[in-house]
């Protein structure tokens, strides 16, 4: 007599809830290995913060969209007769990746999980060249853009930091590590022709961290 009603308690309990879409922001630290990056920036590292989101397709596997976007620059000095200060312009560019992939989260810990990500990428890049980009309103000399496609992958660790609503919706903090690749981002200008010239080439590739925070529900 005490079985049927305790088994009928059981089957009237709700399903444990999955969360099945994801959202974070993430900011990343990331090594370029060509060394032409230099003429952009001193410093070999690319900053970029973005914006993920996922949807679960099966246990464990989400896919996912995401872009981030960081800005570089410096100045170039044009040597001068003696006495004379210094002319040159600057030099500034912002990188944007866009990536589309999907990432697997392995069951370990309730509240410490691994995940593995691997994504195509779209990179996006402009190059702004001018005299004077301090002064308001001034205008920009010459800006040209380039576009190529690659890829990343990277492991990391998600910990749950809360859990809201019967445990449907976690607060996460992560990160990431990885390796993203482009094909060479080609800059060219048709300013003064019909035919394209070269201003050179740059492969933003490297190793990379990922920090983020977000949610799962």
């Amino acid at each position: 007599m005490i079985a049927l009603p305790l088994a009928l308690s059981l089957l009237a309990q709700p399903a444990a809830h999955a969360q099945q879409y994801e959202v974070a922001l993430t900011t990343s630290i990331q090594n370029v290995r060509d060394p032409r990056w230099e003429t952009v920036d001193a410093d070999p590292l690319h900053t970029p913060s973005g914006l993920v989101a996922g949807m679960e397709v099966s246990k464990g596997t989400s896919i996912i969209v995401g872009f981030n976007t960081g800005r570089a620059g410096s100045e170039i000095l044009v040597p001068t007769a003696d006495g004379m200060d210094p002319q040159g312009f600057h030099l500034a560019t912002t990188l944007t990746h866009y990536q589309l992939g999907a990432r697997y989260r392995w069951n370990w810990r309730k509240r410490l999980v691994p995940t593995t990500t691997i994504a195509l990428q779209l990179g996006h890049a402009t190059l702004r060249m001018d005299e004077n980009i301090d002064n308001d309103g001034e205008e920009v000399e010459t800006r040209n853009e380039a576009v190529s496609m690659g890829f990343e992958f990277g492991g990391g660790l998600e910990y749950t930091v809360a859990y809201l609503s019967n445990e449907q919706v976690r607060f996460n903090v992560g990160f990431e590590a990885g390796y993203t690749n482009l094909m060479k981002l080609h800059f060219e200008a048709t300013d003064n022709g019909t035919e394209a010239t070269s201003l050179g080439e740059l492969n933003p590739g490297g190793p990379f961290m990922t920090l983020s925070v977000g949610t799962r529900f």
